[in-house]
C-alpha cells in the first residue's frame, strides 16, 4: 500500500472516529514527518520495517538527545499505521504496560505454567496478579542466590527468602507460598512454612481533614473540573467503591427506580447493592446528559477524547483524585492517595456517624465485619473510649 494512501485512511478515521481537531493537527504533523523521512529513504510504499525505521528515530535534532515525545508520538503512530497493514483496520486502544516476568529463561517457563494454572484456578483477576506476583519474586530471589531449577528450592532457602523480605510483606509471602508449594505438590516445604507466624501489621489509615473535604467539594461545586471527574470524586467519597470496580460500573447499574447501585465486586465476588444518594445521583445524571460522548459502549465512565474506550485501570482514577486533590490544594503528604484514599474516608465517615460495624462491611463489600474493625482507628473520640483509666493502680511499683 501506498504511503500517501495509507497516512490519509488514518486522518479519515481519527475524523470518524471523533478525535478533536488539535489532535488531529498533531497527526498531520507526524504524516509530514513521516513522509520527509521515507522520501530521504527513496520509499513510497508502507512497510513495518520502514515504519519501525521512522519508530526508532527518537534523538532529537535540536538537542541531539533521546526524546521522549518523539518515542512515543512515533512509536504510536506506527503502531496504528501496522494495525491497519496486518487487519485492514485501525486500532485506537491504548497501549497497557506489559507484566514484569523473570529474565531468566527457566525461571520464565516456570512463571508461565504457574500464570496458565492460575487462570484456570481464579476467575478474579486481582487474585491472579497477587499469586503471579507471589510466583515472580520467589523466582527472583531464586535468580539471586544461584537456583535454577524449582525442584532444587530446599527448606532453608525458603527460610532464607522470608527472613530477607519486610516484616509487613511476610504475612502476604506465606499466603503466596502456600499456593506455590501446593501448585508444586511439594508437601516438605509445605510443611516447613505451616507453624511459621509472619507479624500483622495495621496501620492508622489517613483520611481527609474536614476543611480538606470542604475544599474538594468547593471545587466540585465551582465547575473548574468535568461534570464526569466531579461525578466520579463524589462515588468515592459516598460509595467507597473500589477504582476496579469504578472502571467496571455500567449504565445499566444505575436503577434511577430504587435509587440503587449495584455491580459484583471484582475483588471478592460479592453483589454490592449502594444507595444512590441525591448528590451522586445528580452528579451523574448531569455527566450523562451533558457530557458523555455518544460512545457504542455501556460503560459508566469513559474517557474524555477518542476513542471513547473506559477508563483503562487504576491509574487513570488516580489521576483524576489527584487532580481534583490539586485544585482543591489538599497535599498528599505521607499519606495514601487516590481512589483508596477516598474509599477510606466514606468509611471513617460512616464510624465516625455511628454507622453498624456490619452495614460499613456490606457497603464496602467486606467478607466480614472483622475487615472493617481498621476504620475505627480514625475516630478519635471511640479510641478515647477504648482508653482504661489509671485511677486504682498500686504506687508500689515505683517505690
Amino acid at each position: 500500500m501506498l504511503i500517501d494512501e495509507i497516512c490519509e485512511l488514518l486522518i479519515e478515521e481519527l475524523m470518524a472516529t471523533g478525535y478533536d481537531e488539535s489532535t488531529i493537527f498533531n497527526y498531520r504533523g507526524v504524516i509530514r514527518r513521516f513522509k520527509a523521512h521515507c522520501f530521504k529513504l527513496g520509499v513510497t510504499e508502507y512497510s513495518p520495517a520502514v515504519g519501525q525505521t521512522y519508530a526508532d528515530d527518537v534523538i532529537s535534532i535540536k538537542t541531539g538527545k533521546f526524546s521522549k515525545q518523539r518515542y512515543e508520538t512515533q512509536g504510536r503512530f506506527i503502531r496504528l499505521l501496522n494495525s491497519y497493514y496486518y487487519n485492514q483496520s485501525f486500532c485506537f486502544d491504548v497501549k497497557k504496560r506489559g507484566k514484569i516476568q523473570p529474565t531468566n529463561p527457566i525461571h520464565l517457563q516456570i512463571y508461565k505454567n504457574y500464570v496458565s494454572f492460575l487462570s484456570i484456578t481464579y476467575t478474579n483477576i486481582n487474585t491472579r496478579h497477587f499469586y503471579e506476583y507471589g510466583m515472580y519474586y520467589l523466582l527472583k530471589y531464586m535468580d539471586q542466590i544461584g537456583i535454577n531449577n524449582i525442584e532444587d528450592l530446599s527448606v532453608d532457602s525458603v527460610y532464607s527468602y522470608l527472613a530477607s523480605s519486610k516484616p509487613e510483606r511476610q504475612r502476604g509471602i506465606l499466603c503466596e507460598l502456600r499456593l506455590i508449594f501446593r501448585y508444586l505438590k511439594r508437601d516438605d516445604l509445605l510443611e516447613a512454612i505451616a507453624g511459621v507466624r509472619a507479624p500483622r501489621f495495621k496501620r492508622i489509615i489517613s483520611t481527609l481533614t474536614d476543611e480538606e473535604f470542604n475544599r474538594i467539594i468547593d471545587v466540585i461545586n465551582s465547575g473548574d473540573i468535568s461534570l464526569r471527574d466531579a461525578a466520579i470524586v463524589l462515588v468515592g467519597l459516598t460509595c467507597g467503591i473500589r477504582s476496579c470496580d469504578l472502571i467496571n460500573l455500567r449504565i445499566s447499574d444505575i436503577d434511577w427506580i430504587k435509587e440503587t447501585i449495584s455491580f459484583k465486586q471484582s475483588k471478592t465476588g460479592n453483589t454490592v447493592i449502594l444507595p444512590l444518594t441525591t448528590i451522586v445521583g445528580n452528579a451523574i445524571a448531569k455527566y450523562l446528559c451533558d457530557e458523555r460522548p455518544k460512545t457504542d459502549n455501556d460503560y459508566l465512565f469513559v474517557r474524555q477524547i477518542a476513542p471513547f474506550n473506559p477508563l483503562a485501570d487504576h491509574a487513570s482514577c488516580y489521576a483524576i483524585v489527584a487532580k481534583v486533590f490539586a485544585k482543591a490544594n489538599v497535599s498528599k503528604d505521607s499519606r495514601i492517595f487516590g481512589m483508596h484514599m477516598l474509599r477510606h474516608n466514606a468509611a471513617s465517615t460512616m464510624v465516625r456517624n455511628q454507622v453498624p460495624i456490619e452495614t460499613i462491611a456490606a457497603i464496602l463489600g467486606h467478607a466480614t465485619p472483622d475487615t472493617t474493625d481498621i476504620y475505627i482507628t480514625t475516630d478519635n473520640e471511640r479510641l478515647k473510649e477504648c482508653v482504661l483509666p489509671m485511677t486504682g493502680i498500686s504506687t508500689e511499683v515505683n517505690s
